[in-house]
């Protein structure tokens, strides 16, 4: 893993912590996007979404949502991805995260397309449409979210209500 964690809040190992996420992240396919605008105010939106071995995000969506619209404005975001846990209150597992969200364009938008393909074998399977996304033409786009602080639960590896936060160092 080429980035490292600064363990915050917890008494984890940050490689354990490490390990720890990219497992909840490969085990959910789902998250939920928070962004504000000045004149949209806050929104969320749900994106499938892809990720590499420097913890960062990739998800497609539209030009023209307002989730896209607020990231061009400000390329700031939160994130949550969780599992459904079996029982209420029970066996939480999920990670709440910030960092900065933006288009990607050039080597990001390779680094996006080879990511999200990876995950979602028939995404952008003809070479014209995955063209289109790498020039970065048409009304969807790919987009990065680079993930700068995390918080993570995962109560069946680091135990019940067990809260760990962390910065993410490159």
């Amino acid at each position: 893993m080429p980035y490292r964690l600064d363990v915050i809040q917890g008494n984890w190992p940050a490689d354990e912590l490490g390990k720890g996420v990219e497992g909840l992240l490969a085990d959910s396919t789902v998250l939920s996007l928070a962004t504000a605008g000045h004149e949209r105010g806050p929104h969320a939106n749900l994106a499938f979404y892809a990720f590499d071995s420097d913890l960062v995000l990739y998800f497609v969506s539209e030009r023209s949502t307002r989730h896209s619209l607020h990231l061009a404005e400000e390329a700031r975001a939160a994130a949550t991805v969780h599992l459904p846990p079996p029982a209420y209150g029970e066996q939480l597992r999920g990670i709440q995260l910030t960092g900065s969200a933006s288009e990607a364009w050039g080597r990001q938008a390779e680094a996006a397309l080879t990511a999200y393909r990876s995950r979602y074998p028939a995404f952008a399977a003809d070479p014209e449409v995955a063209a289109q996304f790498l020039a970065g033409r048409g009304p969807a786009a790919l987009y990065r979210f680079q993930v700068e602080e995390l918080t993570a639960v995962d109560e069946p590896r680091f135990g019940r209500r067990e809260y760990l936060h962390a910065r993410v160092l490159r």
